[in-house]
């Protein structure tokens, strides 16, 4: 019986080194991007919203096949939260959310998902890497590679100088440490951007000193719904933009699957108010 060969102690580290290169130039990469993802998220949301009333909720969406047969899901919402007390409270509670999305997903969406490997950049945590693993009702298992910027922004001139914060998550194209299982798991692709920002509106019921107008989505036009009036209230104004691929797999899937699986993604923006109402209840 031939002897089996062992690696020699200085191979060994050799190897633990060139691990642990790999895995701080990884991360360097995400610390690099920071800045480009998060100055993108509000002009980009600010675009899609300029022909909006902000006051009022809306939603679209766009669904398609593409070229190599993935499905695909790109949709816009614009949301509303009254009754909180600051913007810092809702952003600390979207935090909240998706640092903890494998709970919330499995209890509203009926799907068994775990997160691995999460790790945080910063003593402000502003940088996430994680990965997703979900059991799908039909029977297949999807894998998502996201990282995860956040910022919270005392003053943003894009919005007449007004607090707001922003948060992008993003797929990872290539990991050479975690790679893709395309052979018995489903990759999903999720690119989202979420920005909150706080402004006024008359209340329901009251009545209005003023004629309220419809505020459009740029900053100036933003900054009329900032008013000082008794009969006003609070409300947080949230963005929502997100882009989602289902990949084909290297097994047979059918498309209808492949769309169900669409089908309970396209619910996490409704997941996540609901997590963070119930957070801001909780303080």
């Amino acid at each position: 019986m031939p002897a089996k060969k062992r690696k020699s102690t200085n191979q060994v580290r050799r190897e633990e080194a060139e691990a642990l290169r790999e895995q701080i130039r990884a991360l360097q990469l995400l610390v690099d991007m920071k800045d480009d993802k998060l100055n993108s998220a509000l002009p980009y949301v600010l675009a899609r919203s300029q022909h909006l009333n902000l006051l009022t909720k809306h939603s679209s969406e766009n669904r398609y096949e593409d070229a190599a047969g993935a499905f695909c899901c790109e949709r816009f919402e614009v949301n509303h939260l009254v009754g909180v007390k600051s913007l810092r409270e809702v952003y600390n509670a979207a935090k909240f959310f998706l640092t903890n999305v494998e709970i919330s997903t499995t209890e509203a969406l009926g799907q068994i998902t775990v997160r691995e490997d999460y790790d945080t950049i910063g003593e402000d945590e502003s940088i996430g890497s994680f990965r997703l693993i979900s059991a799908r009702p039909t029977g297949i298992v999807t894998e998502s590679n996201k990282v995860l910027y956040d910022k919270f922004y005392e003053h943003h001139e894009l919005i007449g100088g007004r607090p707001c914060a922003v948060m992008v998550t993003d797929s990872v194209d290539e990991d050479e440490l975690h790679p893709y299982n395309p052979k018995t798991r489903v990759r999903l692709d999720v690119s989202a951007t979420l920005v909150m920002t706080e402004v006024r509106r008359n209340r329901p019921g009251c009545t209005k000193r003023h004629e309220q107008q419809p505020v459009e989505g740029s900053g100036a036009e933003v900054d009329q719904a900032l008013k000082t009036d008794v009969d006003e209230e609070s409300m947080i104004l949230i963005w929502c933009a997100s882009f989602m691929k289902v990949r084909r797999p290297e097994f047979d899937v059918p498309t209808e699957t492949l769309s169900a699986v669409g089908d309970g993604s396209a619910g996490w923006v409704k997941v996540m108010l609901q997590t963070i109402r119930e957070f801001v209840c909780a303080l």
